[in-house]
């Protein structure tokens, strides 16, 4: 918030005698009228103390009343759900039509006269001037940051991570000396580039929940197949089971709005400091690509649920493939019904280190049923599963297949 932006909304507010604050685009608050004229209802107060990020409810309630797509003034209805029992007036700020913000006027029962109306649209010009040029200066110091990151995070010299960490660290964008933790976001399962509709919602949505978290201890960035989130471990907003959390709520925000998506997220190992970020990145990736396989309902997994997964996904994509499937293995998986209940019946042989009893309980079949679909498993893919060394194939393949996609 610039001096500039806080002296226009104080001064609006002083000259109508109403309540007004000013957000961005995005619904977040940018400032607000330092006196309060009249009464204040619930929403006011909140907005004024929750001033990082607007409530997902009281989003929803102004994209229903259009602000997205406003060009005129317009009042959204009343809602005593989300603390709005007065009435509002919001203003659609443009800068050569492209929206940068909204004014929030409370009239209450008294709407604007002819001549305030009037003055807040002479406001409303110079709020656009002087919020395009907050955005550029913005956009120009994001840019800088996002530099640096990709230098941070992608750099394989140490000599040049060092300085673009002490870079970050001198400019103010990132705090010194603490444990950070990357977090990445896919969209989709295949690896394919985002468009820039996915690229413009997880842009705002990484940036949204920065917003919740301290100041200095986030970055955002956006690549060509993925977003992330550089962190500080350090910030209690974050920290412990907060971070599934806060990925959790961030995959729900970004399928809501592009619900023909497929968000997953991977949280990487806790590196030292941000010269060594890289290797959370790394880890980070490698949780994103194992939780479309693994993961719950949550879509969340951290780089140490990861197992033997944690080996596999070192292997590069491109290399792995059927090929790495055992062939009698393959051809079962690829058999109809009846070789998918053979294949079950493997797995949990083999996760269970084939313990007969162990593996019937868990199957719901009499020992004698498992014997014999064993027996088949053994005439069907030429494995011996008394041989330690068939096992340890036949189980390293049936976790290839899933990582590949051929089961789910």
């Amino acid at each position: 918030m610039t001096s500039e932006l806080q002296r226009l909304v104080d001064a609006l507010g002083h000259k109508i005698r109403r309540n007004v604050s000013v957000d961005d685009a995005w619904m977040r608050q940018l400032a607000f009228s330092s006196h309060e004229y009249g009464p204040v209802d619930p929403l006011r107060q909140q907005s004024i103390f929750q001033q990082r990020d607007v409530r997902p409810e009281v989003l929803a309630w102004t994209q229903a009343a259009g602000a997205r797509t406003a060009v005129e003034p317009f009042r959204p209805p009343l809602d005593a759900r989300i603390g709005c029992t007065h009435q509002r007036l919001v203003v659609p700020i443009r800068w050569q039509g492209a929206l940068v913000g909204y004014i929030w006027i409370v009239e209450g029962e008294t709407e604007l006269t002819a001549e305030e109306l009037k003055t807040v649209s002479q406001t409303t010009e110079t709020l656009a001037a002087a919020l395009h040029r907050d955005q550029l200066a913005e956009e120009f110091s994001q840019s800088r940051v996002r530099d640096l990151a990709h230098e941070l995070l992608l750099a394989g010299d140490l000599a040049a991570r060092r300085h673009a960490a002490a870079d970050l660290v001198d400019a103010d964008y990132f705090v010194a000396s603490e444990p950070v933790c990357v977090v990445v976001v896919t969209l989709a399962p295949d690896g394919r580039g985002l468009s820039e509709r996915e690229r413009d919602v997880l842009s705002g949505w990484l940036d949204r929940t920065g917003r919740r978290l301290s100041d200095r201890r986030h970055i955002g960035l956006v690549r060509r197949e993925h977003g992330l989130l550089l962190l500080s471990d350090k910030d209690p907003m974050f920290g412990g089971t907060e971070k599934v959390a806060l990925v959790g709520e961030l995959l729900s925000s970004i399928l809501a709005d592009l619900p023909d998506s497929d968000p997953y997220a991977g949280i990487g190992s806790v590196a030292g400091d941000l010269t060594d970020a890289h290797s959370s990145y790394e880890t980070a990736q490698r949780a994103a690509r194992v939780a479309r396989v693994m993961a719950g309902p949550d879509r969340v997994m951290s780089h140490e649920e990861l197992g033997v997964y944690g080996l596999l996904t070192r292997i590069p994509s491109r290399e792995l493939d059927e090929t790495c499937v055992p062939p009698g293995l393959l051809q079962l998986i690829g058999s109809g019904p009846k070789g998918a209940q053979l294949v079950d019946t493997l797995e949990a042989f083999l996760e269970n280190a084939g313990d007969v009893q162990a593996t019937a309980e868990q199957l719901f079949v009499h020992r004698t049923t498992l014997y014999y679909r064993l027996q088949r498993i053994e005439e069907l893919t030429g494995a011996h599963l008394s041989n330690g060394e068939d096992r340890l194939v036949y189980h390293l393949g049936l976790k290839i297949a899933r990582l590949i996609g051929l089961r789910k």
